[in-house]
């Protein structure tokens, strides 16, 4: 009984705690960082220099394996979708980017434990 207890508990918390992940769209468009409640933007440009942006407002949605996150920025609606966190995978995790016209675009991401 001890055992099933303790295994739950480990499950449980194990579950709740999220390695940090680094994600990038293809040609390193739009870079960032998924941690537990926030998500930050990097950005590279020769005219305006490195610039960071954090947002601290993502709703989490768990799947099975993976994850779904929405948040908003710049007035645009995005949701990271990580099919399995344990196993990355250009093909099944993708960004969507939503404008306030419905537009979408969508990104493959390339993933990787930090």
């Amino acid at each position: 009984m001890k055992t099933i207890t303790f295994s739950l508990f480990a499950i449980a918390f194990s579950f709740n705690a999220m390695a940090a992940i680094n994600c990038e769209t293809a040609f390193g468009e739009k870079t960032f960082l998924i941690e537990d409640e926030r998500i930050v933007f990097s950005k590279d440009s020769v005219e305006q220099g490195r610039s960071i942006s954090s947002v601290d407002q993502v709703r989490t949605e768990r799947r099975h394996k993976g994850f779904d996150k929405v948040l908003y920025k710049d007035g645009l609606k995005h949701r990271i979708h990580i099919d399995n966190a344990g196993s990355f995978s250009e093909v099944e995790d993708y960004m969507v980017i939503t404008s306030p016209k419905g537009h979408e675009m969508t990104y493959p991401l390339s993933c990787r434990k930090s």
